[in-house]
């Protein structure tokens, strides 16, 4: 006699068992260590002199960064990226739960997802089964035996249980809790205006990367450079612009030969010319 006999399966069985919310989920973190970052930070990175952002939407990465030199600043940039993904949230939601449900795992054996068959002790089928979790707390399951509707009935009725109980199952995937209050507001009446601190409507354009103040500037004024000697007086003053017809081009006036004001004026009025002359540049290319 066995101490733990097998339970046999009834002709026909429908129950809902309560479990873990483990399916389709996302995973909890371990521990205090919140694997998604607090929810203001959800999907942003902080690099160095930059935030990043980085989120997944079926396959597809988007990713963009936010220099604190474009973007006036640490606390702006920030801002700026909690816009950029407030905004992918809105526009490209997480696939469906009832979706995900259907994808077969590699240890489904009955090529339907959510279906599955018990064996006897000589290895044929006795009963077939479908089961899903629609809920965190509902696992709905239903059986039915072979020995009652036959082998190909009993598949058959096991695929279609599993087709209605799909139909109760609700929601997006749970990527992570700030995505709801973020798209609970895009619903809301007048939505931008309560959000406009967090609109990508409201910031201010990013600086142009040929304003950016680089740090080994020591004129104040961008792509205006002063080369001195080794005893630190101004030797020359050049100014320098990339990205003209594919190359940098720069210009350089001696102290010696125009003094210093006038070296560092004129290098200025050069650096002028250079970024209108790039500018006319991208008219024509973009025409």
């Amino acid at each position: 006699m066995e101490k733990n006999p097998r339970p046999v399966a009834s002709d026909v069985c429908a129950k809902e068992v309560p479990g873990p919310a483990v399916t389709h989920e996302a995973p909890s973190a371990a521990g205090d260590r919140d694997y998604y970052h607090a929810p203001a930070l959800y999907g942003i990175t902080r690099m160095p002199n930059t935030w990043r952002v980085t989120l997944w939407r079926g396959g597809q990465r988007f990713l963009k960064s936010f220099a604190f030199s474009r973007y006036g600043g640490e606390a702006a940039a920030r801002a700026c990226a909690q816009a950029y993904r407030d905004e992918i949230v809105r526009d490209h939601l997480p696939p469906e739960r009832s979706e995900l449900a259907q994808k077969l795992r590699t240890t489904n054996k009955s090529g339907v997802s959510g279906v599955t068959f018990r064996l006897n002790a000589k290895g044929e089928i006795m009963s077939w089964h479908a089961i899903t979790r629609v809920s965190a707390d509902r696992l709905l399951t239903k059986s039915f035996g072979v020995g009652r509707y036959g082998a190909a009935q009993a598949e058959c009725l096991a695929i279609a249980e599993r087709a209605k109980q799909l139909e109760q199952m609700r929601g997006l995937r749970n990527v992570h809790p700030a995505e709801q209050g973020v798209r609970a507001t895009a619903k809301e009446p007048n939505a931008l205006k309560a959000t406009a601190s967090r609109s990508l409507r409201s910031l201010p354009e990013p600086i142009a990367v040929v304003e950016i103040l680089r740090r080994n500037n020591s004129s104040g004024i961008p792509g205006v450079f002063c080369v001195k000697d080794a005893d630190g007086q101004p030797r020359y003053w050049f100014a320098k612009t990339g990205g003209i017809g594919g190359k940098s081009k720069s210009e350089w006036f001696s102290v010696r030969t125009h003094g210093n004001e006038k070296a560092r004026l004129l290098a200025i009025e050069a650096r002028r010319t250079q970024l209108a002359s790039k500018a006319q540049l991208q008219v024509v290319s973009s025409a």
